[in-house]
């Protein structure tokens, strides 16, 4: 149900049903539209805290995947390899059934020297690091609407494949705001646009929400495919033609399964859990069960769900369990976008 209610407040189903949904939840949105704008007012009015070295904040404007944590991932490896010491700020989501956040985990593997912080209140981990750690920027995740911060730099990743769902506020749609507040954005980010055929008709529109705001292009590509339990980095055509089975739990699923297509693995089936969803046995024996009745071998997932398959490796036996590492690769502005970026680092 969670995962058809999702489709409707992407815009992905149309019919009555779904109208019908959509029109009984409109009421509650215009009550969170309401608590949005309150609580935006609130830190206006009392004040927002200024930290000691510049913030660029990457966010977005909906739930889902939109693609924030690989240009995190992007972000701090190009400003690591310019000189620049950046420490992350990440909420750090975590399920109450969850002992670490999969975000968390999965950067602290792609950037094993760069100072991850996680924890909902952001002043106090910035705080920690005076004096401790040398640090010329902070990169807060998922912070365009973390009011009590003010940002150097707002950066905001668009999903050019379903820029805003249906075009409703939560929990009609998927909006966490209205679209007049992309106005506040320096830089947007479109993200997966090798999925869109309409990115100059997107970009248009941002455009007249937000003129002086730079539009850059980006897309993600597949970096090969690793062992979820070891450290071999396998052929990039490792998949190629071999029936497989997914899984993800992960904002935006459909994109796991066209970047699993690209491979040219054969599709058996995919699973589908809930955004951060914690795995237990009875998940894992449920795949399995399906691998065995079908022969399939290999077990294909995404780097976020397999930092969190490591407590169950001893069940994992006659099954090679992989993930495909995504990277993101900027198609056009990247120049500009950097350039920005190391303006704001500099002041």
């Amino acid at each position: 149900m969670n995962q058809y209610l999702l489709s409707i407040m992407k815009g992905q189903r149309s019919g009555f049903f779904a109208q019908l949904i959509t029109f009984l939840l409109l009421p509650w949105s215009l009550f969170y539209g309401l608590g949005v704008f309150c609580h935006r007012h609130y830190y206006q009015l009392t004040g927002r805290y200024k930290a000691p070295k510049p913030l660029i904040s990457i966010g977005n404007i909906t739930v889902g995947g939109s693609g924030k944590t690989p240009l995190v991932i992007w972000l701090a490896r190009n400003l690591q390899d310019k000189g620049y010491k950046s420490v992350i700020l990440i909420r750090g989501y975590m399920p109450q059934a969850a002992i670490k956040s999969d975000e968390v985990d999965m950067l602290n593997e792609q950037l094993p020297y760069v100072p991850v912080l996680s924890g909902k209140d952001r002043i106090t981990n910035i705080l920690k690091t005076k004096s401790k750690m040398p640090v010329d920027v902070f990169i807060a995740d998922d912070a365009f609407q973390h009011w009590p911060l003010l940002r150097d730099l707002n950066i905001v990743a668009i999903d050019a494949g379903n820029p805003f769902g249906n075009g409703h506020l939560l929990p009609a749609g998927i909006l966490r705001e209205p679209l007049s507040s992309l106005k506040r954005a320096h830089i947007f980010v479109l993200t997966k646009t090798n999925a869109s055929n309409n990115i100059e008709g997107l970009s248009s529109r941002l455009k007249r929400i937000n003129p002086k705001a730079l539009i850059v292009e980006s897309r993600y590509k597949n970096a090969g495919t690793v062992d979820v339990f070891g450290t071999e980095v396998l052929p990039v055509d490792f998949l190629k033609d071999k029936r497989v089975t997914g899984f993800c739990a992960i904002g935006d699923p459909l994109s796991f399964e066209s970047e699993l297509k690209n491979t040219g693995a054969i599709i058996a089936k995919q699973f589908t859990y809930m955004d951060h969803h914690v795995y237990t046995k009875d998940d894992l024996g449920h795949m399995f069960a399906f691998c065995r009745s079908h022969d399939i071998k290999v077990l294909v997932t995404t780097h976020k769900d397999a930092v969190k398959l490591h407590p169950f490796k001893d069940l994992f036996t006659g099954i090679h369990v992989v993930y495909i590492p995504i990277q993101l690769e900027i198609t056009k502005g990247s120049d500009e976008f950097i350039q920005k970026v190391i303006t704001v680092c500099r002041h």
